[in-house]
Formats: structure tokens, C-alpha cells, sequence
């Protein structure tokens, strides 16, 4: 505000001082001086001050920013929460899918600076994901640094849950893989609404865990507290087919915070 105050009074003087010299340099260049100049004087003092003000409620006029109760989901940035991946490879795993046939393993160098997603389908028939097939994806994938998000949906794409990767690629690809898989994965799409709930065990997501990018920051945080949830699965335009990326009760705070700087 100083700083503002000191701006201000500078263009206001500034301002001043260039009428003034113009009027006092008129005699220099044969312009007698007569007795209005003390009503120029006058004027010149006038008109600095008036610029001094307008510069000043200027500079003094407030950002306009969203009310915190106000900001949503959709408002916030790349940088605010953890955004699924739109480029690179996008794999989506079926009961029936050939891991060896898939180009991320086959081609391996070509995805070490690429981002990977993976999905992993229910059947919409009465096919069952052998674990050892799922087992065999995560250790092709386990050395990608950008693999990071796994997402569950049932037969219609509709989410069901969510495994962070660094979990797969470190408990998933070793010895008794198989049984966490059966717990964490097979179990979950079989019977999402009573088993999703132990995604949570692993920092992971329920079927509960998902929230819309039109709903309000302050919304979310009221949602994990009384759900006792640790995060949400995002999604955009009320649509639970359409996942942009996960958000955590700490990325919750944090936004929640800035809205109100």
C-alpha cells in the first residue's frame, strides 16, 4: 500500500511539474507573464493533485478473485492434483488380453519417457481375470517410472476403483502376487461395492471415493470428512465414464488454502 501511495504522489507531481515548466518557460520564448498566473499556479497544483488520486485508486483496486466457497474442482491446475495422463500409452486390460502382444512390452525403449495408464475392464460376459495374466502385465511395466495410475471399471466403463501403480510394481510382481491380486483387483470388480472398500488398505480408492469437477473445493473437503475418505476419484461433467486424475484430502487443504490468499 506504500508503495502504491508512493507511486501515486510521484505521477501527481510529475504530472505537476510538466505544466508548471511549460508556464514558466513561456517568458523565455516572448510570453509576458500576467497576473492569472497565480491562477495558473493554482491550477497546475490542482491538476497534480487530481492525477495523484486517480493513480492511486488504481493501483489500490483489488484483484478480483473466486470466493473460496466459490472455487471448484474444474478451477484448479495441473499442478494442484495428480491428472490422469492423455498422451502415451493407454491400456486397457481384459480377462482375454494378450500381454506379450501389447506394444509397451514388445517395444519397451519407446515408452521410457512416456506416460502409461492403465484400466482394467470386468468382462461383460462371465470371464474371470486370471491373476497370473494381470501379474505378467505389472512386471513388464514395474521399471516405467511414469506408470502411476491404475483405474477399475466394471463392464459399462463405469469407475469402480483406483490402485495407485507404485503399489503394483512393487507388491504385485514378487512371490504371493497372485493373492493380492485376487484381493485388490479380481475381488473389487467382482463385487465393487462391498470389496473396494480395502482398496483403501494400499492408499487407494472405494467406489465411494469419486467426486465431479463442478463440485466445490470447500464440498470435497466436507465429503472426506464426514465419509472418512482420504481422497476422490475426479471426474468430469457429472459423467463417472469420464476420469481426469485423483485428489487427495492434503491437495484438498492446499487448494483450499490458496483460494484464500
Amino acid at each position: 500500500m506504500k508503495n502504491r501511495a508512493l507511486i501515486a504522489a510521484l505521477v501527481g507531481a510529475g504530472a505537476g511539474l510538466v505544466l508548471g515548466g511549460a508556464y514558466l518557460a513561456a517568458p523565455n520564448v516572448g510570453v509576458s507573464l500576467t497576473p492569472a498566473s497565480v491562477m495558473v499556479a493554482a491550477a497546475v497544483v490542482v491538476f497534480g493533485s487530481s492525477i495523484a488520486l486517480l493513480t492511486f485508486g488504481a493501483l489500490a483496486k483489488p484483484e478480483k478473485k473466486k470466493e473460496p466457497a466459490t472455487r471448484r474442482l474444474s478451477d484448479l491446475g495441473k499442478d494442484d492434483f495428480a491428472h490422469f495422463p492423455t498422451g502415451g500409452a493407454r491400456l486397457v486390460l481384459r480377462p482375454d488380453s494378450l500381454i506379450e502382444e501389447l506394444d509397451v512390452v514388445r517395444n519397451p525403449s519407446a515408452y521410457t519417457k512416456k506416460d502409461i495408464f492403465v484400466t482394467i475392464k470386468k468382462s461383460s460376459g462371465k470371464a474371470v481375470f486370471n491373476p497370473v495374466l494381470i501379474k505378467r502385465l505389472f512386471v513388464a511395466l514395474k521399471d516405467f517410472e511414469n506408470f502411476v495410475h491404475i483405474l477399475l471399471v466394471n463392464e459399462h466403463d463405469e469407475y469402480v476403483g483406483y490402485m495407485p501403480a507404485a503399489y503394483a510394481r512393487s507388491r504385485l510382481v514378487g512371490a504371493g502376487a497372485e493373492t493380492l491380486i485376487v484381493k485388490y483387483i479380481s475381488d473389487v470388480l467382482a463385487n465393487p461395492r462391498e470389496k473396494s472398500i480395502d482398496l483403501r488398505e494400499i492408499n487407494g480408492l472405494s467406489i465411494d471415493e469419486k467426486i465431479f469437477d463442478s463440485d466445490t473445493i470447500a464440498a470435497a473437503l466436507k465429503k472426506t470428512s464426514e465419509g472418512l475418505f482420504r481422497g476422490f476419484a475426479v471426474f468430469k461433467d457429472k459423467r463417472n465414464r469420464k476420469p481426469i486424475g485423483v485428489i487427495y484430502e492434503s491437495d484438498l487443504i492446499k487448494a483450499n488454502m490458496k483460494s484464500g490468499d
